[in-house]
């Protein structure tokens, strides 16, 4: 609504609200000057571009009237620009002017076309094409159909002579079809509204004049009044007098003169109930517009079409009227289509003089209802688009009816039932370019055009121009790069670019424990999985990972079955410290599994390192700075990483808590870094020569070494593992 104000703003010159008079003051310059060259008047004469909206301007003092008065101005400039722009646009189609700006060109074109097409040979060859029917007819038996066709070239013959003579004179010329059927609708509007004596130019300014008292004056007497003061002799002269002078100041002096009191308080203290007003006087107005306009249109394309057809006739005159079968039938569908037109711009001026009459009248049924006139105004003008359009498809049902039925008795055969045939143009310009058949094919071909490859490549994503269209691409570029594993700036805070990011890092640790252990081979896979869980993955992540990294798939299956059954198993190790459970059920399981397949003995021979690189990985790192030999000079450092024990009642009897208390801290933190760095050095060499016997030895005396101090210091707070 902003827009609008501010678009039709100029027209008024701004005065109808930064005007230079108030109610004390001279004269106003409100004029609605870039309307003014339309002259609409009313039946007083008044044209609608000096009216007024008369209110006290109020001042700095009063700034709450002010703005009030300010609003009203605004919504009062538009509803006239609206009002006049609707009665000038119904008043200039039904004058007909306009087709006396086309003419020249159209009779130039007519002329032309004849000259090119209506030539002797032409008009000979289509006459023997036409004779080649009749003598074919008369082979067959058909004499009757023959003897038809000889009597419809015939007609063509003689009657293309006057036509081809003038070609648009039928339709353009002073006593053509167009001019007839404006004269006649003009009088039949004339003769419903008491005029026995119709002239079209007095008739056009008296249509104008009831449209203008109806849709303006009264309409703005009651917003600006709070009912219409024509009703009053003297009033009616006070308010015209005036707006004629262009004073607010007389208006409310002519008011007050006149003893319209009530008038003259309502110009004295404008109230918001006025802006309600404008505002249903505005929905009023566009209703109007656009019934007009619509109206407008129908009676501007009857011509339009029938000057249409009418050149089209040209080519059935000149050859195809000779012709037997569809080319006959385009003379004969022109000919209907440009007499139909002509008809129904008779039946749409007809129209347009009822509906004044029937508006004037409930304007005048009731004087003092004020809005309610207006509504039910409107409501009427709502009917109006409905009967139109239920009007304007019955008569061009009826104009292919006729063309059919002439056609079929041309061909001989009965005319169908149901309707007219497909043919060459049946479809009436008229009814193509209306605007509700014109509105729908654009629509489905801006549908078409959306729906369209070029579209999408021109504007960069597809069904350009559906609501969102560009929000949905970007929602889809959006997903694009996160399934690509890129997560762009804008995204970073969404759940997905979190999961993405997950992914992310679960892939790159696959691809790192590629690098870190030359390969797609086992001990890369059971490296990459421990890493992948230790992000809080489960092992459904941990298995895409690997497979982006390239692992076989065989490769997967036996890790994930591998890391399963060592988890599984180690919790029912009696062992304290997890990391090292891990490892003595890694161990168990590579041992069992020797004589398994060589993947899945691969991958428990790999989970087997990696249980013991993790363990190692999680040991306390002594503080002192020692080479080995200098650590093992200490008893209970011998004792534990270097001496062997045949059982565990040995080492128990040998290594004891106390021993262990009695130890400082960097020397617990030793022998848990020296237990755990051994077994991982060894579990390397596992993975590698899983079948070396002195290997595998090792590997479980190692184990065994660690497990007895774990379950000897079980309980206690001296452990080596979290100190």
């Amino acid at each position: 609504m902003l827009t609008t104000l501010l678009a039709i703003w100029p027209l008024s010159g701004g005065a109808a609200v930064g005007r230079a008079d108030t109610i004390s003051g001279g004269r106003s310059t409100s004029a609605i000057d870039g309307l003014a060259w339309t002259d609409i008047r009313d039946s007083s004469g008044i044209p609608l571009s000096d009216y007024l909206f008369t209110t006290d301007g109020g001042s700095i003092f009063n700034p709450r009237e002010a703005v009030l008065t300010s609003v009203l101005g605004l919504l009062f400039t538009v509803f006239m620009v609206i009002v006049i722009s609707a009665i000038w646009l119904t008043g200039f189609v039904v004058s007909f002017r306009w087709l006396d700006w086309l003419s020249t060109p159209l009779n130039a074109v007519a002329d032309g076309l004849r000259d090119q097409i209506a030539t002797p040979i032409v008009l000979a060859v289509a006459a023997s094409i036409g004779a080649l029917f009749v003598a074919w007819f008369v082979i067959r038996g058909y004499h009757a159909k023959a003897v038809l066709q000889v009597v419809v070239m015939l007609v063509v013959a003689v009657a293309g002579v006057g036509f081809l003579a003038h070609p648009l004179a039928a339709v353009l010329s002073p006593n053509g079809l167009l001019a007839q059927g404006r004269d006649v609708g003009i009088s039949v509007a004339a003769g419903l509204n008491g005029d026995s004596n119709p002239d079209s130019r007095s008739i056009v300014a008296d249509l104008n004049s009831t449209l203008a008292d109806n849709f303006a004056r009264h309409p703005l007497q009651v917003w600006n009044f709070g009912h219409v003061i024509d009703d009053s002799p003297r009033c009616r002269t006070a308010w015209s007098s005036g707006i004629l002078a262009g004073s607010e100041s007389q208006v409310a002096r002519g008011m007050r003169d006149c003893g319209d009191a009530y008038a003259h308080a309502k110009i004295m203290n404008p109230s918001p109930g006025q802006v309600g007003t404008g505002l249903t006087l505005l929905i009023f107005g566009t209703i109007l517009l656009l019934f007009m306009s619509y109206l407008s249109i129908k009676i501007f394309l009857a011509a339009l079409s029938s000057v249409f057809h009418a050149i089209l006739t040209v080519f059935g005159f000149a050859a195809g009227g000779f012709i037997y079968g569809p080319t006959q039938a385009f003379l004969v569908r022109n000919l209907a289509d440009m007499i139909g037109d002509a008809g129904a711009l008779v039946v749409y001026t007809t129209y347009l003089g009822c509906y004044t009459l029937v508006l004037d009248h409930v304007f005048r049924s009731a004087p003092d209802s004020g809005m309610a006139a207006i509504f039910v105004g409107g409501v009427v003008l709502i009917a109006g688009f409905v009967l139109l359009r239920r009007l304007d498809l019955s008569l061009l049902g009826g104009q292919s009816r006729t063309a059919e039925k002439i056609r079929a008795a041309l061909e001989g055969r009965p005319a169908p039932a149901g309707g007219p045939s497909t043919g060459i143009g049946e479809s009436s310009l008229r009814y193509s370019l209306s605007p509700g058949h014109a509105m729908g094919t654009a629509l489905r071909g801006i549908a078409e055009f959306n729906a369209n490859p070029v579209a999408s490549f021109m504007f960069g994503r597809p069904s350009p121009l559906t609501y969102y269209s560009k929000r949905m691409q970007d929602m889809n570029y959006l997903n694009y790069e996160l399934l690509r594993g890129n997560v762009p700036q804008r995204a970073a805070g969404s759940w997905m670019a979190r999961l993405t990011l997950g992914k992310n890092a679960h892939d790159a640790a696959a691809r790192a424990a590629v690098d870190d252990f030359d390969g797609t081979n086992a001990r890369a896979a059971a490296a990459a999985m421990t890493t992948i869980l230790s992000l809080g993955a489960d092992r459904a992540d941990a298995m895409g990972a690997l497979a982006v990294a390239g692992f076989p798939s065989e490769s997967r299956r036996w890790v994930a079955e591998a890391h399963a059954r060592t988890m599984q198993a180690a919790e029912d190790n009696p062992m304290e410290y997890g990391p090292l459970k891990r490892v003595a059920a890694a161990l168990d399981l590579a041992e069992n599994s020797r004589h398994y397949g060589i993947a899945e003995r691969s991958a428990h021979n790999a989970q087997f390192a990696e249980s013991a690189a993790l363990f190692h990985r999680l040991s306390p790192r002594p503080m002192r700075n020692r080479s080995d030999a200098d650590w093992e000079t200490n008893p209970l450092v011998w004792d534990t990483v270097r001496r062997n024990y045949a059982t565990y009642d040995e080492f128990q009897n040998v290594v004891t808590p106390n021993r262990f208390a009695q130890a400082d801290e960097d020397t617990r933190r030793y022998i848990a870094y020296r237990l755990s760095r051994d077994l991982s050095a060894t579990g390397e060499q596992y993975y590698r020569t899983p079948d070396d016997q002195n290997i595998r030895e090792q590997a479980i005396q190692q184990k065994n070494r660690a497990a007895y101090v774990d379950l000897r210091l079980a309980g206690s707070n001296i452990g080596p593992w979290t100190n």
